[in-house]
């Protein structure tokens, strides 16, 4: 149902009704309370008109309330400050009435009354003329053995069964065994203590949903000592509570299963309430931090300075704005840990718009800070070396490029060999030689140089402060130590140059080309010398990987060199020849062991794997001027005369005549010799499987030279 009709219920009670708002001084203590909302009930009982009271505190309306025995506002206070329920009897001298007043607080700081005007009732209660205080107001009278004896009622039709059959039942007639025990202990009070005693009940009849008070007094007269009972149908406050308990819980239920810890307090800054994730995140339990200043729950420094952080609670209720915590704020839990933590702080408004709390939501900033810290680092570190990156870099050389930091030396370096390594070891050893070469350099250089990968192979080094001739020692202290360092493509190699800035109208940019082309010429002038070496090296380790791999090697260049010598090459055609052959199988370096030395059939994918050796091979020697020409023979090896070789298809003369007799060459060694997965032929087959690839496999007039000097040799080379 909508408020509207709850709000009428209200309005049209016999009761008198009254909404207000305790008011406390800067100690937290009551001293005043405002008048919120008034029914037409509340004006007959007080002779207070609404219209004039409403918004108005009750030492403005009443002034002299303060006079009286009685203190009206710290016993509303107590009641509005706990969210409690309390009742009291008391004479108003100010409004010269009695009045039964009963309160219930729905919300920290607030309280509803719910006036009776009793004042006849005290004058006369003798000629029990109790004064109904709604409508449905029953007053029964009880005898001490607990049967009904009277029943007092505006209108019979609002009792529970006709008035003649209650009036001289038991009780145990009417109500439920349960029921009665209930009572009839609540009437021994009544008798033992001479005092009122209240007991709420639901209506005994099935079906029927209303909800009763009964006022219990007891009479002692001489005459006929008895039970005086007024009933008053609370149904509609009933429904009332039910609704606003279950409001109630809904929001706490919310802030209790949310994920963020949420923790709220009340006007004071004290705590209320605190979630399971709160628990967690400050070490303290609701019952612990129930009543306690919020600060000391909710520990926060200043990540950096460890100073306290401003009480988040005592700002919104001093501007009753919403906050954000500060950034950085770290929270100490009570179990001592320092927990990075977010979020923002809220005021609990009332409907008038009245601060009643405050509710703090926070999260653990844990992860979310290491992962924007890991991405603030990546953003100006090299992932893969960890040094700083080129945007760093250039950053720091524009930061860095003032007078006072003068003279300032830059050096930069490039990694040879990086693709040679790439190509026949793969990019994780490529990656091992980065990372050798960035770990040396920070071992050798100051804490205060920057140190940068600026490219794939290119590493830098800002020296501010520095003159040229200790940058030159820097370089050479580098590339001293590097020249230990032995990886998988062999000794570790870097060009270094160098340049300084000495006066400040000198542009940095120019600095940093005359570096840059200084390592490029010393690049030039080492490369051939580096790379040869290189090339040597791979060789080496191929055959230490693959003891076969060099007789074989050996073999397919000697008998290519018989080839090209019989049909009629130069002897440095015949030279360039037996190194092709030689060299073929570089590119083996990069396959894996467990494919070359399988003794079972290969997989496609093992047969496509080894088909990647002449690419391979091309890669690591076409970037040497001594072995280009021979990298786009080796490329072509195993392309077949058919057209159906590998890698590129081409056919007969499309294919380079040095690759044609390499060709043949290879293939007699590799049947004669055999491979793991195959047993190996005699020559005599191995001869027959040349003759018949003629014109399929092999060139045929290169095949028939191999076959007259096989023949010129008895079938032995």
């Amino acid at each position: 149902m909508s408020n509207n009709f709850y709000h009428e219920i209200i309005k049209n009670l016999h009761v008198g009704y009254a909404y207000h708002r305790i008011i406390c001084n800067s100690q937290g203590a009551p001293v005043d309370y405002e008048f919120i909302e008034v029914n037409h009930a509340f004006e007959t009982a007080t002779g207070l008109i609404g219209d004039e009271i409403v918004g108005k505190t009750v030492t403005e309306v009443l002034p002299g309330i303060g006079d009286s025995s009685f203190d009206w506002i710290n016993f509303y206070g107590e009641i509005a400050l706990n969210n409690t329920t309390g009742e009291t009897e008391q004479y108003s001298p100010v409004l010269n009435r009695w009045y039964r007043v009963q309160v219930y607080s729905p919300a920290i700081n607030y309280f509803i009354t719910l006036f009776h005007d009793i004042t006849r009732e005290k004058q006369d209660l003798a000629e029990k003329n109790l004064l109904l205080t709604t409508l449905h107001d029953i007053v029964f009278e009880v005898s001490t053995d607990y049967h009904f004896t009277n029943v007092i009622v505006h209108d019979e039709s609002t009792l529970f069964m006709p008035k003649d059959m209650i009036i001289g039942s038991h009780v145990a007639d009417i109500f439920s065994k349960e029921l009665v025990d209930e009572m009839l202990l609540i009437y021994q009070t009544a008798y033992a203590t001479g005092k009122k005693q209240d007991f709420e009940y639901k209506s005994p009849l099935p079906g029927d949903e209303r909800w009763f008070l009964a006022e219990i007094f007891y009479l002692k007269e001489n005459e006929s000592p008895r039970f005086v009972v007024s009933i008053h149908d609370i149904t509609q406050r009933k429904t009332i509570e039910k609704s606003l308990f279950i409001e109630k819980e809904r929001f706490r239920t919310t802030l209790l299963s949310i994920g963020d810890g949420v923790i709220s307090t009340d006007a004071r800054g004290c705590v209320t309430l605190i979630n399971k994730v709160a628990e967690n995140l400050t070490g303290w339990c609701q019952q612990e931090a129930y009543g306690l200043p919020l600060e000391q729950v909710l520990t926060l420094v200043d990540e950096y300075t460890r100073e306290s952080c401003e009480n988040p609670a005592r700002r919104v209720l001093e501007t009753g704005a919403i906050i954000e915590l500060n950034n950085h704020t770290i929270l100490l839990s009570k179990d001592g840990r320092a927990i990075p933590v977010e979020d923002s702080a809220a005021p609990i408004r009332d409907p008038d718009g009245h601060i009643t709390g405050v509710v703090i939501v926070f999260r653990d900033f844990t992860d979310k800070k290491e992962k924007q810290e890991q991405i603030e680092y990546l953003s100006f570190h090299d992932h893969l070396t960890g040094l700083y990156n080129r945007r760093y870099f250039d950053e720091e050389l524009k930061r860095l490029n003032t007078p006072r930091n003068l003279p300032l030396s830059l050096l930069i370096f490039d990694v040879n060999g990086l693709k040679l390594t790439n190509d026949a070891f793969g990019h994780m050893a490529g990656d091992r030689l980065l990372r050798r070469v960035a770990q040396t350099m920070q071992e050798i250089s100051r804490s205060d140089d920057i140190i940068a990968r600026i490219g794939g192979d290119e590493f830098v080094i800002l020296l501010p402060q520095t003159e040229l001739q200790k940058a030159k020692e820097l370089a050479k202290r580098i590339n001293t130590a590097l020249s230990h360092e032995h990886l998988e493509a062999g000794q570790v190699s870097i060009s270094s140059g160098w340049s300084v800035k000495t006066v400040a109208d000198e542009e940095i940019a120019e600095v940093f080309k005359a570096a840059e082309n200084k390592m490029y010429q010393y690049k030039i002038s080492e490369r051939n010398s580096t790379r040869n070496e290189a090339i040597q090296f791979i060789m080496k380790t191929l055959y230490e990987k693959l003891p076969r791999e060099q007789e074989h090697s050996e073999r397919v260049g000697k008998i290519s060199g018989l080839i090209g010598a019989s049909m009629g090459m130069t002897k440095e055609e015949i030279n360039e020849l037996k190194t092709a052959g030689a060299l073929h199988d570089i590119g083996k370096i990069a396959i894996g062991n467990e494919i070359l030395d399988k003794v079972d059939d290969l997989s496609d994918f093992e047969w496509l794997e080894i088909r990647r050796h002449p690419e391979i091979s091309f890669s690591i020697l076409s970037s040497l001027n001594d072995y280009a020409p021979l990298a786009n023979i080796i490329l072509v090896h195993h392309e077949r005369y058919d057209g159906q070789g590998y890698p590129k298809g081409l056919v007969g003369e499309q294919i380079p005549l040095p690759a044609r007799i390499i060709a043949i060459a290879d293939a007699y060694d590799a049947m004669t010799y055999g491979r793991p997965y195959k047993e190996p032929l005699t020559p005599e087959a191995a001869i027959q499987e040349i003759i018949d690839g003629k014109l399929t496999q092999f060139d045929p007039e290169i095949a028939d030279v191999f076959l007259r000097i096989m023949s010129e040799n008895n079938n032995e080379l």
